[in-house]
Order: structure tokens, then C-alpha cells, then sequence
């Protein structure tokens, strides 16, 4: 139970940060590789590909963190001008049109990861690496987004059913 909710947590962190820190140590290489490449021939398609691979899981699974903190870009105006009933509609409105977005995406990307990953097998060209895990990027993030939407419609919705039945609970307790 302690491992769920430690992932429930920090999930997307963890992925974000180790992808960007190693990412940012291939790039580092591939800097270092082509200062000294004058005096030493060594190839570095490799940490161009990798840093590619890892920048797209940094930039998918951090979609699922803004998703988690709500950090979405979206039009704020409207639900300024209604009530909590107008502003949970809003927000619903929003949170299944991402579901809907992001299952369609996951579903598809997941289809791609099979094929690419397991049936038709294909390497990338500079590390021979399974393609499957440079696909496995965006079905990743965008099914942690999914997820993470649903969470956030059940999160509107004890909100607005804990504004609708009074004050919360720690204002109460200072009154």
C-alpha cells in the first residue's frame, strides 16, 4: 500500500527527472566527444539518439505530471464568471476531453509499441536499440494522463461536494 501511494506520488517525478539527468549526461558526452574528436575519431550518433529518446519521455510523462497538477494550459475566463456548479462543469468538460485524448493516444501508441517493439522488430540506426522503447514513450505518458484525469474528476468532485455541504473541515475546527 505504501509503494502505491509513494507511485501515486511521485511517479511522474522520478521518470521526469531521471530522464532529463541522463539526458543531460549524453548531451554533456556527446559535447565532450566532439571537442576531442580533432585528436580522436569516436563515434557519437549514439548520444544524439539517446538524448532524442529521453527527451521525448521527459516531455510525455511530464504531460501526465501537469495532468496531476493540473498545470494544463487552458481558457480560465469562463469559469470566473459562474458559480461552483458552472466551475465543476468546466472542469469536467475538460478532464474527459483529455481522457478522451489521451486513451485514444495511449490505446494507439500502445498498438505501435506492439508492433514496432514485437512483431515487425526495428532497431534504431546509431544503438541498435528495440524501437519499442522510443515508442513506449508517448503511450506511456499519455496513459498516466488518462489516469491522471480521472483522478482529477473525482478530485473536482469531493471539492465541490465539500463547498457544497459547508465549510472545510480546518476552518470549522478554528471557529
Amino acid at each position: 500500500m505504501k509503494v502505491l501511494k509513494f507511485l501515486d506520488k511521485y511517479f511522474e517525478e522520478i521518470i521526469c527527472v531521471i530522464a532529463l539527468a541522463a539526458m543531460t549526461v549524453v548531451i554533456f558526452i556527446q559535447i565532450v566527444l566532439r571537442t576531442i574528436s580533432p585528436i580522436i575519431q569516436l563515434p557519437m550518433a549514439w548520444t544524439e539518439e539517446i538524448g532524442r529518446y529521453l527527451f521525448i519521455y521527459a516531455v510525455y510523462v511530464g504531460a501526465a505530471y501537469a495532468t496531476k497538477r493540473m498545470a494544463h494550459q487552458k481558457v480560465d475566463v469562463l469559469p470566473l464568471l459562474v458559480n461552483d456548479t458552472g466551475k465543476l462543469i468546466f472542469n469536467l468538460i475538460s478532464d474527459v476531453g483529455l481522457i478522451v485524448f489521451a486513451a485514444v493516444m495511449a490505446v494507439f501508441g500502445w498498438k505501435v509499441v506492439e508492433q514496432v517493439g514485437f512483431i515487425f522488430v526495428q532497431n534504431a540506426p546509431a544503438t541498435k536499440l528495440n524501437m519499442g522503447w522510443a515508442y513506449g514513450g508517448p503511450a506511456l505518458g499519455m496513459t498516466c494522463c488518462a489516469v491522471r484525469a480521472v483522478q482529477n474528476i473525482f478530485r473536482h468532485i469531493a471539492e465541490y461536494k465539500e463547498k457544497k455541504n459547508g465549510a472545510p473541515k480546518s476552518e470549522e475546527g478554528a471557529a
